[in-house]
């Protein structure tokens, strides 16, 4: 079994309500979001062809690839709509899921489990 280690990327002050923040430990780039007063993170590129989610735009819980447009949630990183058919065909390539990380507040630090 593989032990976690507990990650301090922010303090919980610097992420407002619906506001997102990228960062990166160890060379893995990712996103932290408040969404509902509550913080998740998950993988910030994209599974379709490496878009940077950081810069895609962010709304009612969902990122929208700044590349191709895939959307992902922001809680889950799970696809909520995939790319559309004519890029599909010419990348030859759908997004998948995004990994997503447990998140706790500690001491007014959040802190991801990596």
């Amino acid at each position: 079994m593989i032990k976690m280690a507990w990650t301090e990327v922010a303090d919980e002050s610097e992420l407002k309500a619906g506001e997102s923040k990228a960062f990166e430990v160890n060379g893995k780039k990712m996103l932290i979001s408040n969404v509902d007063g509550n913080i998740y993170s998950i993988d910030s590129i994209c599974t379709h062809m490496g878009g940077d989610l950081s810069k895609g735009k962010k709304e009612n819980g969902i990122v929208i690839c700044p590349k191709h447009h895939a959307q992902f949630d922001l809680k889950t990183g799970k696809v909520v709509k995939n790319v559309g058919g004519f890029v599909r065909a010419m990348t030859r390539k759908e997004a998948s899921d995004l990994k997503s990380y447990n998140v706790k507040i500690e001491d007014g630090k959040i802190k991801i489990d990596l």
